[in-house]
């Protein structure tokens, strides 16, 4: 005697148990809920629960050519801002129904142009984007029309709509602040200046204020840490001029400052210290720095809702917002 197999619930037993109908599970289902009360959206998940319906993604795939799935692809993992980024992205995007795939760069150039090109081959939806490669390099690598937006790297000109700090400005004031306090002499530390948009608008910032800039540039992949800190107290030593260390990016702040605090280098009196800070961590190192506050969450946030109207045919109200650092 065979086993009578146990039925595959599908949409309709769903509507039924819940008492609805399948247009509105439908509807739940991509998550759309701006037409049915908090009261029938809970029938609609207990149903999906007590029956453990599974929907066919496949199916509706082919049906809405929709596959609520965002490509997001962020320039370094390792990066602490990168994490955050992601966050908030992912956070707003499930909070409508969508999925963020995250795909990391790793600060290669080559590994984005595979990535963009795999992208481009598949189903997403849209592609939330911290780039390395200028839109030209983009559109050749995708090779088909898809909604893209831009965060934390600033293209000009950009044919998509762009989420960024005022990273000029930022650095500037920065710059200006210990300038005030007699801090002529500045080392720049960074990753390479000129493979991202973001570090090049920092060091102008910095440049429009400082007349005497050294800068020491710290390869992503990997270095020698005490050859770093050896060329950073030699220009440090050579300057008769109180000096300001600035940290592009706050990896390098954790990487190097703990050596300098427990050396007395950074004694805040003739050599101290500021950058960008994503964290609690790096002000407390040295609670008396003043340092640059980014927002990468909110970015994050940013860039998916403006990737979300987008899908859903809004209206975008702005081709650029800016999340503004500050200086505390």
């Amino acid at each position: 005697m065979k086993e009578e197999k146990s039925k595959t619930a599908n949409i309709k037993d769903v509507a039924a148990l819940a008492d609805t109908s399948v247009a509105t599970v439908s509807r739940y289902l991509n998550g759309d809920f701006g037409r049915m009360s908090p009261k029938t959206a809970q029938k609609v998940q207990e149903a999906i629960d007590k029956l453990n319906y599974v929907p066919n993604s496949v199916a509706r795939q082919m049906k809405t050519k929709s596959s609520r799935m965002i490509a997001v692809v962020v320039s370094n993992i390792d990066d602490y801002f990168s994490t955050e980024l992601f966050k908030g992205i992912s956070s707003f995007l499930e909070s409508k129904g969508y999925i963020g795939m995250l795909f990391d760069v790793d600060a290669d150039i080559e590994r984005e142009e595979r990535l963009l090109k795999a992208i481009g081959e598949q189903n997403f939806d849209g592609l939330i984007l911290q780039p390395f490669s200028d839109p030209q390099k983009i559109r050749n690598l995708i090779r088909r029309d898809i909604p893209i937006v831009i965060v934390d790297r600033e293209m000009d000109p950009n044919p998509w709509p762009q989420v960024v700090t005022d990273n000029y400005e930022a650095a500037r004031q920065a710059t200006q602040y210990y300038s005030d306090k007699g801090f002529t002499h500045v080392i720049v530390m960074s990753s390479e200046i000129e493979a991202a948009r973001t570090r090049e608008e920092r060091y102008k910032g910095i440049k429009s204020v400082g007349n005497k800039v050294n800068v020491v540039e710290v390869p992503e992949k990997s270095y020698n840490h005490a050859e770093i800190d050896k060329k950073l107290l030699k220009l440090i030593q050579n300057s008769d001029e109180k000096t300001l260390i600035f940290f592009l990016k706050e990896r390098w702040l954790l990487e190097f400052m703990p050596s300098l605090l427990i050396e007395g280098v950074v004694d805040n009196k003739t050599v101290t210290a500021t950058g960008f800070a994503d964290t609690d961590i790096a002000r407390q190192l040295e609670p008396k720095l003043t340092l640059i506050s980014q927002d990468p969450y909110l970015m994050g946030a940013s860039a998916a809702e403006v990737m979300y109207d987008i899908v859903s045919d809004k209206e975008v109200p702005d081709d650029r917002i800016v999340i503004e650092a500050k200086l505390e």
